[in-house]
């Protein structure tokens, strides 16, 4: 609406101002379209440029998107390969120098990266990446070139990156929170599944010369609640190398050795075994 708004007033103003005298002395009108081939090139001198130079950046604004995946997945496969090759016995032979030759040959014939990115794909710097410790953390930063320079913006700086654990065997939970064991009717956690004491020996033994026996921490047996009832002098009992006590049955619950592995951390009412211990 504006702009014919602005053309009606331009041709009228034209027609108004049109009307010169003539060979004969009357007045002629010279038509309106003379007047207004100014008005539409400079209109179009306006708008072109504008609706050309969206179009371009739309594009641009896809290279970008682009360039910026192939660049990730080259992060991405270098940064695989490089917690890959820890695993073997000397993981400190990997460098940022070996993440970054495999960096390169990724990209090495991408012709968008060439092409869109300042100083092609030699001009992507993976300056900042780290592999100390057990993660291989890797950065990459680069410029895309613009196809307009605006005052002295010629570029645009993007970072990517990517983190991988070496694959070294180790467990972080492990190092922090080890794993302990128990029994349920054990007062105390093992540091191992192999302890002394989470085996059970049964041994049967005449109930009368029990008092002769020890455990081998040359601890006596007393009664455990099974073993409560009257003994002749030819009941048997039952001990363990470890345990505290003689049971009348082989069924007692606590003959029933069931081991349970729970994080140290989890650990409720009990002490540390003095086998683990050392003592």
């Amino acid at each position: 609406m504006l702009v014919s708004f602005g053309i009606a007033n331009k041709i009228n103003k034209c027609n108004i101002k049109s009307k010169l005298p003539g060979d004969d002395g009357k007045q002629q009108k010279i038509p309106s379209c003379i007047c207004l081939k100014g008005s539409y090139t400079l209109e179009a001198a306006v708008i072109y440029p504008l609706v050309a130079g969206f179009f371009v950046f739309i594009m641009l604004f896809f290279r970008v998107i682009q360039v910026e995946s192939q660049v990730k997945a080259a992060l991405y496969y270098s940064g695989r390969m490089s917690a890959l090759a820890s695993s073997a016995n000397d993981s400190t032979v990997i460098t940022v120098a070996t993440a970054e030759a495999l960096f390169r040959s990724r990209l090495s014939d991408s012709e968008l990266v060439d092409t869109y990115v300042s100083g092609g794909y030699g001009g992507i710097s993976l300056l900042g990446s780290e592999l100390d410790g057990d993660d291989v953390a890797l950065k990459a930063k680069y410029k895309i070139k613009l196809p307009i320079n605006f005052f002295d913006i010629n570029g645009i700086w993007i970072e990517n990156y990517s983190n991988h654990r070496k694959w070294t065997g180790k467990n972080p939970d492990e190092q922090t929170d080890p794993y302990v064991y128990y029994t349920d009717y054990g007062n105390v956690y093992h540091l191992s599944d192999q302890c002394n004491y989470l085996d059970l020996s049964i041994k049967s033994v005449k109930w009368t010369n029990i008092g002769g026996y020890r455990n081998k921490d040359s601890n006596k047996y007393s009664a455990c609640y099974c073993a409560a009832d009257k003994k002749t002098d030819a009941s048997t009992v039952f001990i363990t190398d470890y345990g505290t006590q003689y049971h009348s049955r082989l069924g007692c619950s606590k003959l029933k050795r069931t081991v349970h592995m729970i994080h140290k951390s989890q650990v409720q009412g009990k002490t540390l075994c003095n086998k683990c211990k050392g003592e």
